[in-house]
């Protein structure tokens, strides 16, 4: 399955673009089950900030997300307002674990 995620429109138009007065927010339904990954392609570049909330009523959804960013700069993750190790190498898997 294949879905296009498009934002809120921002109702002020400044000739060519919009205003940008509000965030952009992404709505999207997802199968949060063991092992699923998403994929968040972007149309330009992505967002500097980002922040994704996943509401269930299932107390064990989990899902990966992946940005494919288009340069090497760092990238923190925060969770609860603290910052998430970066998952380790996994010789076996020849890639990175799972993040603990």
């Amino acid at each position: 399955m294949s879905n296009k995620a498009n934002s809120f429109m921002d109702h002020v138009w400044d000739g060519f673009y919009s205003g940008q007065l509000r965030l952009s927010r992404f709505p999207i339904l997802v199968n949060a089950i063991d092992k699923s990954e998403y994929d968040f392609i972007f149309t330009g570049s992505p967002a500097k900030k980002l922040k994704f909330t996943l509401v269930s009523q299932d107390p064990d959804a989990k899902m990966t997300v992946r940005i494919p960013y288009p340069s090497a700069q760092s990238r923190g993750v925060l969770l609860d307002g603290k910052i998430v190790d970066m998952n380790q190498w996994d010789e076996g898997i020849r890639g990175y674990g799972p993040i603990k």
